[in-house]
């Protein structure tokens, strides 16, 4: 009898292979990495799945809804698909969530808007991000987008680090031009990447939603 496999997108894995997130648990089902949920319908088709346990992939969708309940309000409604965002599921989420609702609500604060220049041109509102429901999605996009690309998992001793990036500057770009660069969704998520050559586990992300919020991370073996 040949071995049982599962189909990943255009990939095939045997059924014995591992979680690409947790590295552990077997892959019983496929994630979308980043969450499918943050691109508004009608979804692009070149959104990269990769194998998953189904506590990783399920575990805690409260994270997902955060992160793009998050993301809509960072990104405003400049474009067309930040719109489309706001408008298919971030006032859905704001209508049904009452616990979001009133824990955003909680976290937001009136402040003057201030040109570079120092003048004030009005109020508005300044939000800090839940920060696990941020750093827990952009863990799980690096380990899966780091499968994808090198085909090898993440154990659970290479450690994950995640930092904000609040703009992008051109110190950054030019670090990063020679680097890997891929997109989904028409520049919706756009990444960069880079694996280091003699060095086993260890990778540089710079992550951009939407052209307004820039997140990466990096990973490393953690040394005993």
């Amino acid at each position: 009898m040949e071995d049982s496999a599962i189909g990943i997108g255009n990939e095939k894995y045997h059924s014995d292979m591992r979680c690409s997130i947790c590295g552990v648990r077997a892959a019983t089902t496929r994630d979308h990495v980043p969450p499918k949920n943050i691109f508004p319908k009608p979804r692009p088709n070149d959104l990269v799945t990769v194998p998953a346990c189904q506590e990783c992939n399920m575990g805690d969708p409260g994270f997902d809804e955060k992160f793009r309940a998050y993301l809509s309000l960072q990104v405003g409604l400049d474009t067309a698909d930040a719109t489309r965002l706001w408008t298919q599921h971030a006032v859905k989420t704001f209508r049904h969530n009452n616990k979001l609702r009133r824990e955003i609500l909680g976290k937001s604060q009136r402040v003057d808007m201030v040109t570079k220049a120092g003048i004030i041109i009005g109020e508005g509102y300044r939000l800090l991000w839940d920060s696990a429901a941020h750093d827990t999605v952009v863990e799980r996009c690096i380990r899966g987008l780091y499968f994808h690309h090198f085909g090898s998992i993440l154990a659970k001793s290479v450690k994950v680090r995640v930092y904000w990036v609040r703009e992008l500057t051109k110190e950054m770009m030019e670090l990063s031009s020679e680097w890997n660069k891929n997109s989904m969704g028409e520049n919706i998520f756009v990444y960069r990447f880079v694996k280091a050559v003699d060095q086993p586990n260890t990778s540089v992300w710079l992550f951009q939603f939407y052209g307004r919020h820039w997140a990466g991370g990096y990973t490393t073996p953690q040394i005993a």
